[in-house]
């Protein structure tokens, strides 16, 4: 296995993905793996997975390499509950002591093997402005669907770049392809570009801190801040049902004190006005809605 890793690394791979990794009989391996790969380069990636669920197994894997990404499928159910998600994110970071942390559903598969078409886009929001790394598969940027289509095979699904990517072409529709989504502000794909940009670019969303909010029945409301930098709020409503967050201002200990009032950045649903300000104690949202809002750190 090592003397393969170096092949391809000369051979200037940009890293590797190993699956199923609870099956070896010394896990420690996975240790040594990741320091040849970063021998040859910090940006080389060594990427673990796992079909676990279990918290206590994906940790005894993490214990033997700092800072391995580690896909699994501890969030693989979605829930209608925002407040299961909570206590699952709450309970991973903390039982990692809020090390670096990977986001996923799974080791291989794509989202929509996963998550319902109405929690879709919910999900990217959730997985881009959570603490740590997402890793998504190929495909996951337009919501790629595994065998959906005559030709598209269940292992390896076929990228839709456009409507010709299957030989079957006329049964594409050029809204499930790249092209179709490019130009859409409202597409899946340019919700997926705008978070990742902003996630790259602001250090609160990159290494911030992650502080649960106390929030209505049904929702998922969280904060990152980073020193001085502009803060984020994510609410997340899981639910089938509008719900009205309470989310008032407030100076709860350890926690940045929230405004009264929030810019809002983006909405996973059209129809919102980019840019508002919307008063967070009476802060309503539509069905399988998330917000990620704005406001400044104040002294």
């Amino acid at each position: 296995m090592e003397a393969a890793l170096r092949f391809w690394l000369e051979a200037d791979v940009d890293g590797f993905q190993v699956q199923s990794v609870e099956n070896l009989t010394d896990v420690s391996l996975l240790a040594q793996w990741q320091n040849i790969t970063k021998s040859f380069s910090k940006d080389r990636l060594l990427i673990a997975g796992t079909d676990s669920s279990n918290l206590q197994q994906i940790l005894s894997l993490l214990e033997n390499a700092k800072d391995l990404l580690l896909t699994n499928s501890y969030l693989s159910r979605p829930s209608s509950s925002g407040e299961h998600v909570k206590v699952l994110i709450t309970q991973y970071l903390n039982a990692t002591d809020n090390r670096w942390c990977s986001w996923s559903l799974s080791q291989a598969g794509l989202l929509t093997s996963f998550v319902p078409a109405q929690l879709l886009r919910l999900y990217h929001l959730l997985l881009f402005t959570l603490p740590g790394t997402p890793v998504f598969s190929y495909g996951d940027e337009i919501g790629l669907q595994a065998a959906a289509l005559p030709g598209q095979p269940v292992e390896a699904p076929v990228m839709l770049w456009n409507e010709s990517s299957l030989p079957q072409s006329g049964s594409v529709s050029i809204n499930m392809t790249v092209k179709g989504q490019h130009d859409d502000p409202g597409s899946l794909l340019s919700l997926f570009r705008r978070l990742s940009d902003q996630r790259g670019k602001e250090r609160s969303l990159l290494h911030g801190d992650f502080h649960p909010l106390p929030s209505s029945s049904g929702l998922f409301s969280y904060i990152r801040h980073w020193d001085q930098n502009e803060r984020f709020l994510v609410v997340l409503n899981f639910g089938d049902m509008g719900l009205t967050a309470r989310l008032g201002a407030s100076d709860l200990p350890s926690i940045p004190s929230l405004p009264g009032k929030a810019d809002l950045l983006l909405s996973t649903q059209s129809g919102r006005e980019e840019g508002a300000s919307l008063e967070l104690e009476n802060l309503k949202l539509d069905p399988h809605e998330g917000l990620l809002l704005r406001f400044p750190y104040v002294a």
